[in-house]
């Protein structure tokens, strides 16, 4: 199926006065069965693109392209690999600190495995450009039949942190099957140089294969995840980096979604200076829901969330927040016969914008899940996979600046 650009006459509230909004199809240079993509805009303003692409020797590279006025660099590769975990949900990334040094992460089969999993995650820096990598992380490396994975970056100041799930304790192959799994969310600390300063536990039960998220603010960094407590209750969390500490972990709401099972869909979180915003998916009490929620004192407490979706949200929800003070979240929205369209809408505290949509695509794991950040110029751009991956932007109004 071809990917269909829409939203060229809908307009898209924002304040007192309603904007057109065209989108356009930004062509990527990724090569056809590319996927597993991610976006970001790093602490120097430049927004990147990154994803993996087969190999005609049965391999996966993995590259990235960097935003250049209205189109993608050429592609450069960081690494190629034929024992890499290469997962429709699970997609490596990259950020670039404020003085540009890349660090990027991808999943390597441990040489151990015995089932499906036996992964973890390598996380590599570089200091030119990408042209040459140096590995900084390997998480998971004794997993057997358990795994590590859905790690998120985030480069604060001289320093660069990241957020992943990891196993419990380590996996010497006597473990169950994947639903026995007990996962934890780390924390790792990468120095201005690209060395590995240190890893924390903050939560030693989460869900087990749910995307995390990070951001920073005024306060420090926030990270958030979808948690697993008892009576198998899959809500979303949150932690703080507060006085040189991380905080226990706290609910950004009580949806109270019972689920028996991971349902591969997690949060995002979104900040600039005290204030934040987490979208999420939920379908507690069967009734399938994208929400955001609003915090003014660093995510230590949250506003009642409010309702994104169109009313048949599939979920995989991001989130940009604006120096301005808007929030825009994007999501996934189910249409017919396995179609779906990833939608964007400005969200507030009593104001819920039209929803514009950015492009069809299917409904299933086929479309990978979908990012959207902003760019140095000030254009929402929006990624997704439709036989390969593809990118769009929509010229919003510029404002002053914007945080992801």
């Amino acid at each position: 199926m071809r990917t269909r650009l829409i939203g060229l006459g809908l307009m898209l509230a924002l304040g007192a006065g309603a904007a057109q909004s065209p989108v356009e199809e930004l062509a990527t240079p990724a090569g056809p069965d590319s996927g597993m993509y991610s976006l970001t805009t790093g602490a120097n303003q430049e927004t990147y693109l990154t994803w993996l692409e087969p190999t005609s020797g049965g391999s996966h590279a993995l590259k990235f392209s960097r935003l250049a006025g209205i189109g993608w660099t050429a592609p450069v590769t960081i690494a190629q690999g034929s024992n890499w975990f290469v997962n429709w949900a699970d997609h490596p990334s990259l950020t670039a600190t404020r003085g540009g040094r890349l660090f990027a992460h991808w999943l390597v089969s441990t040489g151990r495995k015995t089932g499906a999993y036996g992964y973890a995650i390598r996380v590599a820096s570089s200091e030119d450009q990408g042209r040459t990598w140096r590995t900084v992380l390997d998480e998971g490396v004794r997993n057997v039949k358990d795994y590590s994975g859905f790690l998120s970056f985030l480069p604060t100041g001289t320093t660069t942190t990241a957020v992943y799930l990891t196993p419990l304790a380590p996996d010497d192959g006597t473990g169950g099957d994947e639903d026995d799994h007990v996962k934890t969310v780390g924390i790792a600390r990468f120095a201005a140089d690209g060395r590995e300063i240190d890893r924390t536990i903050v939560d030693t039960d989460s869900c087990s294969c749910c995307s995390t998220d990070i951001a920073d603010t005024a306060n420090g960094p926030i990270a958030v995840y979808r948690d697993h407590e008892a009576g198998e209750i899959r809500d979303i969390s949150i932690v703080r980096h507060v006085n040189g500490r991380w905080t226990t972990p706290a609910p950004v709401h009580r949806d109270g979604w019972r689920i028996n099972g991971c349902p591969t869909n997690g949060p995002a979180v979104a900040a600039v200076d005290r204030r934040v915003a987490v979208a999420w998916f939920t379908a507690a009490h069967d009734q399938p829901r994208v929400y955001v929620a609003f915090s003014t004192d660093a995510g230590a407490t949250f506003s009642a969330p409010l309702r994104v979706d169109d009313g048949r949200p599939v979920g995989w929800p991001d989130v940009v927040m604006v120096d301005d003070g808007r929030t825009i979240v994007s999501w996934l929205e189910r249409a017919d016969e396995g179609k779906g369209t990833i939608r964007i809408r400005e969200m507030a505290p009593g104001m819920r914008g039209a929803a514009l949509s950015v492009a069809t695509a299917s409904s299933g794991r086929s479309t990978g899940i979908p990012h959207m950040v902003r760019s140095r110029a000030g254009d929402l751009i929006v990624a997704w996979r439709d036989g390969q991956v593809r990118t769009a932007r929509t010229m919003w109004p510029r404002g002053s600046g914007a945080a992801r």
